[in-house]
Protein backbone atom coordinates (compact mmCIF):
# COMPACT_ATOMS: atom_id res chain seq x y z
CA UNK A 1 0.00 0.00 0.00
CA UNK A 2 1.76 3.50 -0.95
CA UNK A 3 0.52 4.77 2.39
CA UNK A 4 2.94 8.12 1.31
CA UNK A 5 -0.21 8.84 -1.30
CA UNK A 6 -3.24 8.75 1.01
CA UNK A 7 -2.89 12.30 3.05
CA UNK A 8 -4.73 13.29 -0.07
CA UNK A 9 -5.57 17.23 -0.41
CA UNK A 10 -9.12 18.11 -1.35
CA UNK A 11 -10.76 17.80 -4.44
CA UNK A 12 -12.20 20.25 -6.52
CA UNK A 13 -15.52 19.36 -5.20
CA UNK A 14 -15.09 17.90 -1.92
CA UNK A 15 -17.29 14.43 -1.27
CA UNK A 16 -18.05 16.16 2.01
CA UNK A 17 -20.22 18.80 0.13
CA UNK A 18 -22.42 15.88 -1.44
CA UNK A 19 -25.64 14.35 -0.90
CA UNK A 20 -25.24 10.73 0.05
CA UNK A 21 -25.17 8.82 -3.09
CA UNK A 22 -23.54 11.96 -5.23
CA UNK A 23 -20.57 11.02 -4.57
CA UNK A 24 -20.23 7.75 -5.94
CA UNK A 25 -22.14 8.57 -8.74
CA UNK A 26 -19.74 11.14 -9.70
CA UNK A 27 -16.67 9.27 -10.08
CA UNK A 28 -18.90 6.58 -12.67
CA UNK A 29 -20.49 10.11 -14.66
CA UNK A 30 -18.77 11.18 -17.93
CA UNK A 31 -17.41 14.02 -18.67
CA UNK A 32 -16.28 15.95 -22.11
CA UNK A 33 -12.88 14.38 -21.89
CA UNK A 34 -14.08 10.92 -20.13
CA UNK A 35 -16.82 10.35 -23.24
CA UNK A 36 -18.07 7.13 -21.68
CA UNK A 37 -20.45 7.17 -24.40
CA UNK A 38 -18.31 6.55 -27.56
CA UNK A 39 -19.22 3.98 -29.04
CA UNK A 40 -15.39 2.40 -29.86
CA UNK A 41 -14.48 2.92 -26.22
CA UNK A 42 -17.42 0.56 -24.97
CA UNK A 43 -17.32 -1.62 -27.63
CA UNK A 44 -13.60 -2.15 -26.52
CA UNK A 45 -14.63 -2.14 -22.50
CA UNK A 46 -17.48 -4.95 -23.19
CA UNK A 47 -15.04 -7.35 -25.43
CA UNK A 48 -12.45 -7.04 -22.84
CA UNK A 49 -14.59 -7.45 -19.65
CA UNK A 50 -17.25 -9.71 -21.52
CA UNK A 51 -16.59 -13.31 -20.04
CA UNK A 52 -15.44 -11.85 -15.92
CA UNK A 53 -17.50 -11.81 -13.41
CA UNK A 54 -15.75 -9.26 -10.58
CA UNK A 55 -15.00 -5.61 -10.81
CA UNK A 56 -11.25 -6.56 -9.69
CA UNK A 57 -10.61 -8.88 -12.89
CA UNK A 58 -12.34 -6.42 -15.40
CA UNK A 59 -10.44 -3.79 -13.48
CA UNK A 60 -6.77 -5.67 -14.16
CA UNK A 61 -7.56 -6.55 -17.70
CA UNK A 62 -8.49 -2.80 -18.38
CA UNK A 63 -5.24 -2.01 -16.88
CA UNK A 64 -3.75 -4.61 -18.51
CA UNK A 65 -4.98 -3.31 -21.95
CA UNK A 66 -4.04 0.10 -21.01
CA UNK A 67 -0.54 -0.85 -20.03
CA UNK A 68 0.18 -2.54 -24.07
CA UNK A 69 -0.31 0.25 -25.72
CA UNK A 70 2.87 2.19 -25.74
CA UNK A 71 4.18 5.27 -23.95
CA UNK A 72 3.99 8.39 -26.25
CA UNK A 73 4.36 11.77 -24.80
CA UNK A 74 1.24 13.85 -25.63
CA UNK A 75 2.39 17.96 -26.27
CA UNK A 76 -1.62 18.86 -25.07
CA UNK A 77 -3.87 17.06 -22.85
CA UNK A 78 -6.57 19.79 -23.18
CA UNK A 79 -7.34 18.16 -26.89
CA UNK A 80 -7.69 14.50 -25.73
CA UNK A 81 -10.55 12.16 -24.74
CA UNK A 82 -10.39 8.76 -23.69
CA UNK A 83 -11.76 7.43 -27.02
CA UNK A 84 -8.94 9.85 -28.98
CA UNK A 85 -6.83 8.27 -26.46
CA UNK A 86 -7.91 4.80 -28.10
CA UNK A 87 -7.92 5.62 -31.48
CA UNK A 88 -4.20 7.02 -31.33
CA UNK A 89 -3.52 3.65 -29.47
CA UNK A 90 -0.70 5.48 -26.89
CA UNK A 91 -0.29 8.02 -24.32
CA UNK A 92 1.32 9.79 -21.13
CA UNK A 93 0.24 9.43 -17.71
CA UNK A 94 -1.91 12.34 -18.37
CA UNK A 95 -3.50 10.49 -21.46
CA UNK A 96 -3.40 7.27 -20.14
CA UNK A 97 -4.67 8.10 -17.45
CA UNK A 98 -8.16 9.34 -19.10
CA UNK A 99 -8.27 6.45 -20.87
CA UNK A 100 -7.82 4.32 -18.37
CA UNK A 101 -10.59 6.02 -15.75
CA UNK A 102 -12.75 6.43 -19.02
CA UNK A 103 -12.82 2.89 -19.83
CA UNK A 104 -13.25 2.19 -15.73
CA UNK A 105 -16.53 4.20 -15.65
CA UNK A 106 -17.61 2.26 -18.91
CA UNK A 107 -17.44 -0.64 -17.57
CA UNK A 108 -19.33 0.81 -14.06
CA UNK A 109 -16.35 0.60 -12.02
CA UNK A 110 -15.97 4.14 -9.94
CA UNK A 111 -12.48 5.23 -11.32
CA UNK A 112 -10.82 9.13 -10.93
CA UNK A 113 -7.34 10.86 -11.22
CA UNK A 114 -5.35 12.18 -8.78
CA UNK A 115 -2.75 14.68 -9.34
CA UNK A 116 0.78 14.82 -7.94
CA UNK A 117 4.10 16.66 -8.17
CA UNK A 118 6.62 13.76 -8.73
CA UNK A 119 10.42 14.57 -8.29
CA UNK A 120 11.65 14.79 -12.10
CA UNK A 121 14.69 12.37 -11.84
CA UNK A 122 12.60 9.44 -12.53
CA UNK A 123 12.12 10.86 -16.53
CA UNK A 124 15.92 11.00 -16.55
CA UNK A 125 16.97 9.72 -20.24
CA UNK A 126 13.84 10.33 -22.05
CA UNK A 127 13.56 14.46 -20.39
CA UNK A 128 15.68 16.17 -18.34
CA UNK A 129 14.04 18.72 -17.04
CA UNK A 130 15.75 21.62 -15.16
CA UNK A 131 12.61 21.93 -12.64
CA UNK A 132 12.49 19.86 -9.89
CA UNK A 133 9.50 18.33 -9.88
CA UNK A 134 6.52 17.82 -12.75
CA UNK A 135 3.03 17.23 -12.47
CA UNK A 136 1.59 13.58 -12.35
CA UNK A 137 -1.52 11.65 -13.09
CA UNK A 138 -2.73 8.45 -11.00
CA UNK A 139 -5.47 6.30 -11.03
CA UNK A 140 -7.48 5.55 -8.24
CA UNK A 141 -10.26 2.77 -8.99
CA UNK A 142 -12.92 1.27 -5.76
CA UNK A 143 -12.85 -2.59 -5.80
CA UNK A 144 -15.02 -4.03 -3.25
CA UNK A 145 -15.22 -0.52 -1.19
CA UNK A 146 -11.67 0.26 -1.17
CA UNK A 147 -10.20 3.31 -3.36
CA UNK A 148 -6.85 1.61 -5.01
CA UNK A 149 -3.95 3.59 -6.58
CA UNK A 150 -2.25 2.86 -9.61
CA UNK A 151 0.18 4.08 -12.43
CA UNK A 152 1.81 1.02 -13.63
CA UNK A 153 0.06 1.10 -16.71
CA UNK A 154 1.81 4.36 -17.85
CA UNK A 155 5.02 2.56 -19.17
CA UNK A 156 4.76 -0.20 -21.71
CA UNK A 157 5.88 -3.70 -21.17
CA UNK A 158 8.92 -3.24 -24.18
CA UNK A 159 9.84 0.70 -22.27
CA UNK A 160 9.90 -0.79 -18.64
CA UNK A 161 12.15 -3.71 -19.60
CA UNK A 162 14.78 -1.56 -21.78
CA UNK A 163 14.72 1.52 -18.94
CA UNK A 164 15.42 -1.43 -16.51
CA UNK A 165 18.35 -2.90 -18.22
CA UNK A 166 19.57 0.66 -18.78
CA UNK A 167 19.46 1.50 -15.10
CA UNK A 168 21.14 -1.79 -13.95
CA UNK A 169 24.20 -0.91 -16.02
CA UNK A 170 24.15 2.57 -15.07
CA UNK A 171 23.90 1.38 -11.42
CA UNK A 172 20.83 4.13 -11.07
CA UNK A 173 17.55 3.87 -9.67
CA UNK A 174 15.41 6.26 -11.16
CA UNK A 175 15.49 6.88 -15.36
CA UNK A 176 13.51 6.66 -18.92
CA UNK A 177 10.11 6.85 -17.07
CA UNK A 178 10.36 4.41 -14.53
CA UNK A 179 11.58 3.67 -11.04
CA UNK A 180 14.00 0.34 -10.86
CA UNK A 181 11.74 -1.01 -7.39
CA UNK A 182 8.56 0.49 -9.77
CA UNK A 183 5.38 -2.18 -9.85
CA UNK A 184 5.59 -4.26 -13.56
CA UNK A 185 2.15 -5.36 -12.67
CA UNK A 186 -1.33 -4.25 -10.75
CA UNK A 187 -3.30 -7.45 -9.20
CA UNK A 188 -6.15 -5.29 -8.58
CA UNK A 189 -5.73 -5.67 -4.55
CA UNK A 190 -3.41 -2.91 -3.65
CA UNK A 191 -1.61 0.07 -4.82
CA UNK A 192 1.21 0.03 -7.61
CA UNK A 193 3.03 2.91 -9.20
CA UNK A 194 6.02 2.50 -11.42
CA UNK A 195 7.81 5.77 -11.28
CA UNK A 196 8.27 5.89 -7.46
CA UNK A 197 9.07 4.01 -4.42
CA UNK A 198 8.38 4.11 -0.59
CA UNK A 199 11.17 2.44 -0.13
CA UNK A 200 13.43 5.33 -2.05
CA UNK A 201 11.92 8.34 -0.08
CA UNK A 202 13.82 10.82 -2.96
CA UNK A 203 11.60 9.57 -5.50
CA UNK A 204 8.05 10.31 -3.67
CA UNK A 205 5.71 13.39 -4.48
CA UNK A 206 6.42 16.52 -3.07
CA UNK A 207 3.09 17.66 -3.40
CA UNK A 208 -0.40 16.35 -3.65
CA UNK A 209 -3.00 18.14 -5.76
CA UNK A 210 -6.16 15.85 -4.80
CA UNK A 211 -8.50 14.70 -6.90
CA UNK A 212 -10.24 15.42 -10.26
CA UNK A 213 -12.57 14.26 -12.87
CA UNK A 214 -9.39 14.75 -15.31
CA UNK A 215 -7.08 17.16 -16.55
CA UNK A 216 -9.45 19.76 -17.79
CA UNK A 217 -11.39 20.17 -14.71
CA UNK A 218 -8.37 19.99 -12.47
CA UNK A 219 -6.58 22.69 -14.29
CA UNK A 220 -9.58 24.75 -14.55
CA UNK A 221 -9.63 24.55 -10.51
CA UNK A 222 -8.52 28.03 -9.25
CA UNK A 223 -6.69 26.79 -6.53
CA UNK A 224 -4.46 25.51 -9.74
CA UNK A 225 -3.93 28.31 -11.27
CA UNK A 226 -0.55 28.61 -10.43
CA UNK A 227 -0.34 25.07 -12.25
CA UNK A 228 -1.64 25.87 -15.59
CA UNK A 229 0.87 25.84 -19.08
CA UNK A 230 1.58 29.10 -19.95
CA UNK A 231 2.35 29.79 -23.77
CA UNK A 232 5.85 29.43 -23.37
CA UNK A 233 5.48 26.05 -21.46
CA UNK A 234 3.23 24.86 -23.99
CA UNK A 235 5.13 25.33 -26.53
CA UNK A 236 8.49 24.05 -24.57
CA UNK A 237 6.69 20.72 -24.59
CA UNK A 238 5.63 20.85 -28.09
CA UNK A 239 8.97 21.36 -28.96
CA UNK A 240 9.78 18.39 -26.78
CA UNK A 241 7.72 16.28 -27.96
CA UNK A 242 9.22 14.75 -30.72
CA UNK A 243 12.60 14.49 -28.70
CA UNK A 244 10.62 12.34 -25.73
CA UNK A 245 9.55 9.93 -28.20
CA UNK A 246 11.91 9.43 -30.10
CA UNK A 247 14.11 8.49 -27.15
CA UNK A 248 11.25 6.51 -25.55
CA UNK A 249 11.35 4.16 -29.12
CA UNK A 250 15.17 3.65 -29.15
CA UNK A 251 14.63 1.83 -25.74
CA UNK A 252 11.55 -0.03 -26.93
CA UNK A 253 13.62 -1.07 -29.64
CA UNK A 254 16.64 -2.02 -27.94
CA UNK A 255 14.67 -4.46 -25.25
CA UNK A 256 12.84 -5.86 -28.09
CA UNK A 257 16.39 -6.59 -29.85
CA UNK A 258 17.80 -8.29 -26.75
CA UNK A 259 14.61 -10.41 -26.90
CA UNK A 260 12.96 -12.92 -28.97
CA UNK A 261 9.82 -12.63 -26.85
CA UNK A 262 8.01 -9.72 -25.35
CA UNK A 263 8.96 -9.67 -21.87
CA UNK A 264 6.78 -10.56 -19.29
CA UNK A 265 4.49 -8.20 -17.93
Amino acid sequence: MLTVFRNSSPSSLPESSLQPGEAQLRWLRGTRQLDIMAPALRNKVASLTQKLATDREKAVALHDFVKGLPFGCMPDYSVLTASRVLKLGQGDCFAKGLLMVGMLRAAKIPARLHFFSLPSQFLRGILDLEDASIMHAMTEVQINGCWLMTDSYVPDTWLQAGAKRKLLAEGQSRGYGIHLQGARVWDGRSDASAQCSEADAASLPLADWGLADDPESFFADESHSELRRNFASRLKWRLATPLVNKRVAAIRASAARRSSSPPKA
